[in-house]
């Protein structure tokens, strides 16, 4: 069983970094430079993105986080790492509410509506920042919450070793 535990530590741990990593390049590099080109381009940017975002290793990024750390938290819990196992279990929790939740409360709704408008090119600045200004908030919250299940993780890992 400890190969398994080390082995979603592992993927656990990689995935929330990458994703942590992810929603950061988002907030503080894409978006800005979104920002700085004119409202149309940036408009069929996302879209584009949008678009073709959902690959597999998007998906290992995005969904793989919260099921890894499940899993190391189970088995931790399996053979009797309990401290280890609750972080590990935070870990996921905090990955679902913090990232999962708000992605298809939030963040899916708003490229959802951005993909639906037509903007006229005087209305496309209005538009663009209607929706970048919340969208970019709100991946704050993501990002945040990818960083803390990844330090959560961690901790799970490094009291799994001392336990």
């Amino acid at each position: 069983m400890l190969p398994m535990l080390i082995a979603a530590f592992a993927l656990g741990l990689l995935a929330a970094a990458w994703s942590a990593g992810f929603f950061w390049s988002w907030s503080f590099t894409v978006m800005p430079g979104f920002g700085a080109a004119p409202a149309e381009a940036a408009i069929a940017a996302m879209r584009a993105v949008n678009a073709g975002i959902r690959t597999p290793g998007f998906l290992f990024v995005f969904l793989g986080p919260a099921p890894l750390a499940l899993l190391a938290g189970v088995l931790a819990f399996a053979m009797g790492l309990r401290t280890a196992a609750l972080l590990a279990l935070l870990a996921a929790a905090i990955y679902v509410a913090g990232v999962l939740v708000v992605t298809f409360a939030v963040n899916l709704p708003l490229n959802a509506g951005l993909d639906a408008v037509r903007p006229a090119p005087s209305e496309a600045d209005a538009v663009w920042r209607a929706y970048a200004a919340p969208w970019t908030a709100w991946n704050h919250l993501r990002t945040a919450a990818a960083t803390a299940a990844f330090l959560a993780l961690a901790a799970a890992a490094v009291q799994a070793a001392r336990e």
